[in-house]
C-alpha cells in the first residue's frame, strides 16, 4: 500500500511541470535569388538574401481556454556578413475566445492587407516599390512599427475578424499612429479593408490612408486585386496617392505555375512623379514548402519619379535610380520554409 502512495505521489510531482511547459515551436524561411539588375544606367549582378528569417513561438495553456503567448522572430541577411537582425514581428501576449491582446513589434493591419493583393512579395515586382513611400514627407505605410498593441477579434459573422493597433508615442510627443482592419468572405471573395492614421509630431498634424485587397481564386486560377489611396502626405494638404494594382496567378500541372501582376501609381501635386511596375514569373514548387522561381519586372517612372523594382521585402535596393530611369531585372530564386 505503502509503494502505491509513493508511485501516485511521484506521479503527480512530474505531472505539475508537464502540464506548465510550453508548447514550442522553431520556425523560418531561408530565401535567396540571384538578380542581374539594370537601373536604367547602367547594369550589375547580385546575390540577394530576401526576407530570411528565423522565429521562436511558445505558448502556455493557462486553462479556462486562456494561453500566453510570445514570438521572437529575426531577420537573418544569408547572402553577407550582416549580423542577424530583430526587426521582425516578436511580442507577448494573452490569447483566449475573447480574441488576442499583444504587445511588441508588429506588422500593422494596414500592411496586412496590402500583402493580399500582392503576388510577388519578397520578390523582385513587389508593389512596395511603388506603393510604400509616403511621397512628400511621412514614414512610410507598409510599416512594421515599434511599440505596438494590438488586439486581434475572434471570427464573427462565418468568417470575419478584425485586427486592430497602437503605436505608442515612445517619448516623442504626438508621433503615434492607429491603424485597423477587416478581413473575411463575401461569397468566393475574400476580402480586405484598412484605415491608418500617422501622427507626425507637435504642430506638424497627420496623414492617413485608406486600402482594400480582394483574392478571388477559381479551379486553378487566383485573382487579385489592390487598392490604396494617401491623403496629406507629410501633413501637406492636398499631397494624396492613389495606388491600384491586379494580378493573376494560374497553376499549371507538375507543381508548376505563372503569374503576372501590374500596379500603377499616381501622385497629385507633384509633376512628373507617376509610376507602374509590372511582374511575371515562373514558379516550380519541389515540394509542399520549398520552391524555385524564375521572375522578371520593370519600374516606368515619369520624368522625375525614382521608384525602384528590388525594393519592398526583396534584399536590399543595391541600385540607385536616377530620375525618370526605368530599371528592370531578372531573378532566379529559391525558398525553403520550416
Amino acid at each position: 500500500m505503502n509503494k502505491k502512495l509513493i508511485a501516485a505521489a511521484i506521479a503527480a510531482a512530474l505531472a505539475v511541470p508537464m502540464a506548465a511547459q510550453a508548447e514550442v515551436t522553431v520556425y523560418g524561411k531561408g530565401h535567396v535569388s540571384l538578380d542581374s539588375i539594370d537601373n536604367g544606367t547602367d547594369s550589375s549582378l547580385h546575390v540577394q538574401s530576401n526576407s530570411s528569417r528565423i522565429g521562436v513561438k511558445a505558448d502556455y495553456d493557462l486553462g479556462d481556454g486562456l494561453k500566453a503567448i510570445t514570438q521572437m522572430e529575426f531577420g537573418f541577411n544569408i547572402s553577407d556578413k550582416t549580423a542577424i537582425s530583430a526587426d521582425r514581428n516578436s511580442f507577448v501576449g494573452l490569447s483566449g475566445g475573447f480574441g488576442t491582446v499583444l504587445a511588441g513589434r508588429h506588422d500593422t493591419p494596414f500592411k496586412n492587407v496590402g500583402r493580399m493583393a500582392d503576388l510577388f512579395g519578397d520578390e523582385v515586382g513587389d508593389i512596395r516599390n511603388i506603393g510604400d513611400s509616403s511621397t512628400g514627407g511621412g514614414g512610410g505605410w507598409d510599416l512594421r512599427p515599434n511599440n505596438v498593441i494590438a488586439y486581434a477579434s475572434p471570427t464573427f459573422a462565418g468568417s470575419w475578424s478584425v485586427l486592430a493597433a497602437y503605436v505608442a508615442e515612445d517619448g516623442v510627443k504626438d508621433t503615434d499612429a492607429q491603424s485597423i482592419n477587416a478581413v473575411g468572405m463575401a461569397g468566393p471573395v475574400k476580402l480586405g479593408i484598412a484605415y491608418e492614421k500617422h501622427n507626425l509630431g507637435t504642430g506638424l498634424g497627420d496623414e492617413s490612408g485608406l486600402r482594400a485587397a480582394a483574392q478571388f481564386s477559381i479551379g486553378m486560377v487566383e485573382l487579385v486585386a489592390g487598392w490604396s489611396s494617401y491623403t496629406d502626405q507629410g501633413n501637406i494638404s492636398g499631397r494624396d496617392s492613389t495606388v491600384t494594382s491586379l494580378g493573376a496567378k494560374f497553376k499549371l500541372s507538375g507543381n508548376n505555375a505563372i503569374k503576372a501582376q501590374w500596379a500603377s501609381r499616381s501622385n497629385d501635386q507633384l509633376t512628373d512623379r507617376d509610376a507602374t511596375i509590372m511582374a511575371v514569373g515562373f514558379e516550380h514548387k519541389l515540394n509542399k514548402k520549398t520552391g524555385v522561381y524564375l521572375d522578371y519586372a520593370k519600374t516606368n517612372n515619369d520624368a522625375a519619379a525614382t521608384y525602384a523594382v528590388d525594393a519592398g521585402g526583396h534584399g536590399k535596393e543595391v541600385n540607385t535610380v536616377a530620375a525618370g530611369k526605368d530599371p528592370s531585372v531578372v531573378s532566379l530564386g529559391m525558398y525553403i520554409n520550416f
